[in-house]
């Protein structure tokens, strides 16, 4: 895991400044605080700075150069399966001189190529391939987008980099007004494409993009989320025992545990949450790692999971490492989250605990971290893809409705059209990021007419997209920001196309004892807890998943003054009356007031490039959290 940084001209005979480089290299210190390597040439500047995992020595650094000095890779990410890589390599003739996954991917790339090489890697990665003869570069991203990629393409310069705030001492920040305006409207905020940010964007993952000096850049996919479809796979599945599957998902995910742990040259922890999902992991990370380290943030109050979190540590009979989180920490630590999140985290309030831990983790010198990330996805853990015959009687009261607006007579052509026109508006301001990849899942369940696609490929396929990205993202800035890598088990290539493409009836399952009032008599991810069950005890492998919710941001009090002299009124030329209105009127409305208090927080930190400390005493002045 590191930050990786460059800078391409489209005048041949400019060479960048290099003390913009060493000040771009001091921006992503956080993530790579072991070494920094920087290149500077006409046309090209390149900046790696390294968190080191494999191969501590210095032979490793980057930017890594083959040895005739043509190519260049600056890389971000984990190769969990580079001695295979190697190892095939080696059988051809080539020979390396480090232990690092970084020259073996650049090895592969250049021997085989780069669509060549892609399909064959397992793990998450973002690089960068620089050919100095040709004067091109080659980005690419991997399948989920767990490592970030940013983009600035202009007419005299191209700009690549882990965070967007590397980039500053190149650009002058300008908001994108239309992703403003959709975070506002209802969206939870971009997690590929366009950002917050005037022509600033974040490659897609699954995506190669490919740039010439003095040339236009093209990209092209190399994956889909639905790819991982597969009628062959699911038709063998539909006809396995429930055992059998069981024993399969037990098999791959175990394997992928112990890759993830064992890829390292030094000690990787696990996250402890408390649920299901990182129970698992740890549990079965414990069998390959005896005295695993083991970290937990304690959300006080009635989100708290501590009492989960100590019982299994008990029962694996490893010490829980505890940082407390306050009512008071999801104001304080604001500007931190938001100076590396990149923009507003409203969607993702688990940035402040995760940020907390993660300096727990770094404190004990521990440099990655397993996390149960992708189980909900793939296995159909979130509440409302589960039915909950709680309000079956509402269903069942809404037949009638439901006829007539069948045959039209409930709503008019004029509402139908109203309702359309909002859904296109709010498409429009985020570019339609959900909606055309919901349309491409549609259309494939289409095209299959499969009954196994429709009622469980398609449910985890959505949920791969738009609200993983969200939570990748949040887990890799939110750790990188204390110097601590994120790596998830339950993303393993194999064993996500495998869960893809398990039946419905064995992720969501009707069982009388189910007693979870969110769907009552119904047992989410029972594939997933009949695994568990094997690694824990009943209370928790069959634990509801808790729904986190930041009681502090309802309870949250602003001034009015906070919006006196603040980017929000100056966005939308507020006066004195109208600013008091405001927030008199927002108190009433947890969601804007949160996001209205983040948005101001973002453009002072990035627009304004005010210190954090200032704004955090404006923070304090302004906004309170009343007790319980």
């Amino acid at each position: 895991m590191c930050g990786i940084f460059g800078i391409l001209h489209h005048q041949h005979d400019t060479v960048p400044d290099k003390s913009k480089l060493e000040k771009t290299a001091l921006l992503l210190e956080h993530r790579g605080p072991d070494s920094y390597g920087i290149h500077a040439d006409t046309g090209i500047g390149l900046v790696h700075t390294r968190l080191s995992l494999l191969d501590l020595q210095a032979r490793s650094n980057q930017p890594f150069w083959d040895p005739q000095g043509r190519y260049a890779l600056v890389y971000n990410g984990e190769i969990y399966n580079f001695k295979e890589m190697r190892e095939r390599l080696e059988r051809r003739g080539h020979t390396f001189r480090t232990t690092s996954d970084t020259e073996t991917l650049l090895q592969c790339l250049m021997t085989d190529g780069v669509e060549e090489t892609l399909p064959t890697l397992e793990g998450m990665f973002s690089f960068t391939l620089y050919d100095k003869l040709e004067q091109t570069l080659t980005l690419v991203r991997d399948r989920f987008g767990m490592k970030p990629l940013f983009i600035c393409d202009t007419n005299e310069v191209f700009l690549f980099s882990s965070e967007i705030q590397a980039m500053r001492p190149w650009l002058t920040f300008t908001p994108d007004k239309l992703s403003i305006s959709s975070f506002l409207f209802g969206f939870g905020g971009p997690t590929k494409g366009h950002t917050f940010f005037h022509n600033i964007t974040s490659l897609s993952p699954g995506t190669i993009l490919r740039i010439k000096a003095g040339h236009a850049s093209h990209t092209s996919p190399f994956f889909s989320m639905t790819d991982f479809w597969d009628q062959t796979q699911a038709n063998r599945l539909q006809n396995l025992k429930p055992k059998e599957l069981v024993d399969e998902i037990e098999e791959l995910l175990l394997e992928s545990v112990r890759k993830q742990l064992l890829v390292a040259d030094v000690p990787v922890g696990a996250l402890c949450s408390g649920g299901v999902d990182s129970s698992l992991i740890m549990a079965m990370a414990a069998t390959f790692h005896k005295n695993l380290a083991i970290f937990h943030a304690n959300i006080e109050g009635p989100n708290s999971e501590l009492e989960a979190a100590t019982r299994l540590a008990e029962h694996l009979g490893l010490e829980l490492n505890t940082v407390n989180v306050h009512d008071q920490d999801f104001i304080d630590s604001m500007p931190d989250v938001i100076e590396h999140f990149g923009h507003p985290y409203y969607e993702c309030p688990q940035s402040i605990p995760i940020l907390l831990v993660s300096r727990l983790i770094h404190s004990h010198r521990i440099k990655a971290v397993l996390s149960g990330e992708g189980s909900d996805e793939c296995y159909l853990g979130y509440n409302w893809v589960v039915p909950n015959i709680q309000q079956w009687r509402h269903y069942i009261k809404d037949i009638s409705k439901r006829l007539l607006r069948f045959t039209g007579a409930t709503l008019s052509s004029r509402q139908n059209r109203n309702i359309n026109i909002h859904e296109l508006i709010l498409g429009l301001h985020n570019r339609f990021e959900v909606n055309l990849e919901n349309d491409e899942i549609d259309e494939l369940k289409q095209l299959t007419n499969c009954t196994t696609l429709h009622n469980s490929t398609t449910k985890s396929l959505k949920l791969l997209n738009y609200g993983l990205r969200g939570l990748l993202h949040r887990n890799d800035s939110m750790g990188m920001a204390a110097s601590v890598e994120s790596r998830f088990p339950f993303l393993d290539t194999k064993l996500v196309q495998l869960a893809v493409n398990v039946p419905y009836k064995h992720k969501v399952r009707f069982s009388p004892t189910t007693l979870d009032t969110n769907h009552l008599f119904f047992c989410d991810k029972w594939i997933l807890r009949e695994v568990a069950k094997r690694y824990l005890p009943p209370d928790l492998s069959h634990r509801s998943k808790r729904p986190f919710s930041v009681d502090a941001y309802r309870r949250s009090k602003i001034s009015s003054d906070f919006f006196d002299k603040s980017f929000v009124s100056e966005l939308f030329g507020l006066s004195s009356r109208e600013r008091t209105y405001l927030a008199d009127r927002i108190s009433g409305s947890p969601t804007l007031k949160t996001k209205l208090i983040q948005l101001e927080v973002w453009a002072h930190i990035f627009l304004k490039n005010d210190s954090k400390e200032s704004i955090l005493n404006t923070l304090q002045r302004n906004i309170s959290v009343t007790a319980v």
